[in-house]
């Protein structure tokens, strides 16, 4: 891989992502929606694009040369529900078309979700990519949409697709919020009183499977209906254990060396005050992550999944353990002043 383009690179994956192409020698160019926010691209090895996944075609000249394009770029919540299935799913569809338009088509690595397939089916402990995508979430049926967009063109050029569960490490703001709580209050807030098993993936594990799969991932084979066959399709987390998110909260206190108090929600509490304050946050025009789609998906039965695939093919091998991986989160959040 000599050059490659990159969605979403400001954003907290793409950003390693970027860092390890360029690590690589590989020439990367980015999407960026505004270059001026884009300071940490500015390096040897980078070109800033400008543009958005929702104009994929004022940039598409810029796909033509390229060996890879990942596509990491996306929305995890919005105010307005088409939001995520414009960005999630039908840019997703353009931008395959815009590389497969090319004369030497690239390959396209998506960064799906695990809320794209959703919890295991009925009576399944852990879930695997030959089970049915059944998203619980808007945001799980944008991701899906996508896949979908993907699949009906793999016939014109190649496309791996990552699912990742819950991604964590440095400048990841979505952890920070409970490192925070957890650092400052001491307090962990899980919704409901059932546990619910979670899938977890350190960033600097993830970007060495999607750079596996962009070198020798299993490429989908292509279908025009509903269809969701596992070919092209790795879950991505360390699978030695599934973390209850409660016991997630208590593991980020063992982190940062402070003793927490976890406190359930109960549901019908949580329903009214999520959707009050996801309301207020969109009147303001500040999408959310919480919201009530984020709660359909904390109260999903589990979240637990099989990376055996991604193990067995691309020889994906976490470099520490779960435990590990919360302490050098937090000590980068320690050191960046953010906690």
């Amino acid at each position: 891989m000599r050059t490659a383009f990159v969605t979403g690179g400001t954003g907290f994956i793409g950003r390693h992502l970027v860092a390890a192409l360029v690590d690589r020698g590989v020439e990367v160019r980015c999407l960026v929606r505004s270059p001026d926010r884009a300071g940490h691209l500015r390096r040897a090895g980078i070109r800033l694009v400008p543009g958005s996944l929702a104009d994929v075609p004022t940039w598409a000249d810029h796909l033509a040369g390229c060996d890879a394009v990942f596509n990491v770029g996306g929305l995890v919540a919005a105010c307005r529900r088409d939001d995520l299935f414009a960005t999630n799913g039908r840019a997703v569809g353009q931008l395959a078309d815009a590389c497969a338009a090319g004369d030497s088509p690239p390959t396209l690595v998506h960064l799906s979700s695990l809320a794209a397939a959703g919890p295991p089916p009925p009576g399944k402990a852990v879930r695997d990519e030959a089970d049915p995508f059944v998203p619980v979430s808007d945001y799980g049926a944008s991701k899906r949409l996508g896949d979908g967009e993907l699949r009906r063109r793999a016939d014109r050029l190649a496309i791996t697709s990552i699912q990742p569960g819950i991604v964590f490490g440095p400048h990841d703001t979505n952890v920070l919020t409970l490192y925070k709580m957890i650092h400052r209050l001491r307090l962990h807030l899980p919704m409901g009183f059932r546990p619910v098993p979670v899938s977890l993936i350190h960033v600097a594990d993830l970007v060495p499977l999607v750079l596996a799969a962009a070198d020798r991932g299993e490429r989908m084979t292509p279908s025009a209906g509903d269809e969701h066959p596992s070919s092209g399709v790795y879950h991505a987390c360390d699978d030695r254990e599934h973390p209850s998110y409660g016991e997630f909260g208590r593991r980020i206190g063992r982190a940062l060396d402070r003793s927490v108090v976890v406190l359930p929600v109960a549901t019908p509490v949580a329903w009214p005050i999520v959707a009050i304050s996801s309301a207020c946050a969109n009147l303001l025009g500040r999408p959310s992550m919480v919201s009530p789609d984020k709660l359909r998906e904390a109260t999903a039965t589990t979240w637990a999944a099989s990376a055996a695939k991604a193990r067995r093919q691309l020889a994906f091998a976490p470099a520490g353990s779960i435990d590990q991986r919360l302490r050098e989160t937090g000590d980068w959040f320690q050191a960046a002043g953010r906690l």
